[in-house]
């Protein structure tokens, strides 16, 4: 047919929210800023493969919600493309410990988050995530959907 497919790794990142509705950010080496989280393997459950990702990564036990956007080739490492799937999550405390991929972190409004990004669909992601952040405060926190927070 002639359509060409994508080929390369596929990661998810969590938009992580703070108790206090602030956004995490963590940086490794030369990059900029961006979201915590990393590939799963091939039969992992999304969700629950995301919460244990961000607990080894940044030591942080969170219920991940709803993907708020999908994005191509942002982590590319020069050999293959990246296709990242965004979660809202929410983090259960601020108190971050780093793993060895990550040299450090910080806590930024959604909007200095925003201004952090280097993509417009990374902004995109943010805006929409809080978005909905913001929804589920003015409903009481919590949408009625139960979901395993274990780390």
């Amino acid at each position: 047919m002639g359509d060409e497919y994508f080929r390369g790794q596929v990661t998810q990142r969590g938009i992580v929210f703070g108790p206090r509705g602030d956004v995490l950010l963590v940086t490794s080496g030369l990059r900029p800023w961006t979201f915590p989280g990393g590939r799963i393997e091939a039969d992992a459950e999304p969700e629950a493969a995301l919460r244990r990702t961000l607990y080894e990564r940044v030591g942080l036990h969170t219920e991940v919600k709803e993907p708020v956007k999908t994005i191509t080739d942002i982590w590319g490492d020069g050999d293959e493309p990246v296709y990242a799937v965004l979660y809202r999550v929410q983090a259960r405390s601020r108190n971050v410990e780093l793993d060895d991929k990550h040299d450090d972190f910080c806590w930024y409004t959604p909007d200095g988050a925003v201004e952090e990004m280097h993509f417009e669909s990374l902004e995109i992601a943010v805006e929409r995530a809080t978005a909905n952040h913001h929804s589920d405060e003015s409903r009481g926190s919590d949408d009625g959907t139960a979901r395993n927070t274990d780390s």
